[in-house]
């Protein structure tokens, strides 16, 4: 039983191709024929080797693809609705895509551009990108 034992550095190379960094990772596993971790149907795989992020996606979701899209790269992290207070401040960005359905919000007219968590969250309440700026005062009953 060899599953314990590293994997020689010529073999130390992640067989998936949609693997973002194939020779970076700390472990790398070598899939053997009758492979059960997480309950999954690893047959496919019996032969190949996959790095830790990869071997992690397959055995907790049973597919090497991603669920969900990647971060956007440093340089698109900068929102594009001009009317945002500060484009390059944000937690999160998103790429709006013509087919996005959040909120019940129609967004094919913005798609394609990169909204700040405080831009996407106002449109996804509301449908609208332009912020209230006066409130009301809150109302004082006199009971």
């Amino acid at each position: 039983r060899l599953q314990n034992r590293p994997l020689p550095p010529e073999a130390r190379h992640c067989s998936y191709d949609g693997c973002d960094k194939p020779d970076k990772s700390s472990k790398f596993y070598m899939i053997e024929a009758g492979k059960t971790a997480g309950g999954q149907d690893w047959s496919e795989l019996s032969g190949r080797v996959l790095c830790q992020a990869c071997y992690k996606r397959f055995k907790l979701g049973g597919s090497l693809e991603r669920s969900r899209t990647k971060p956007l790269a440093a340089a698109a992290r900068r929102c594009t609705y001009s009317g945002c207070l500060r484009p390059d401040h944000g937690t999160k960005f998103y790429r709006i895509d013509k087919d996005k359905k959040a909120g019940g919000q129609d967004w094919s007219h913005i798609a394609g551009n990169v909204l700040c968590r405080a831009c996407y969250c106002q449109y996804n309440r509301g449908g609208t990108l332009e912020r209230v700026l006066e409130r009301q005062p809150p109302s004082m009953s006199t009971s």
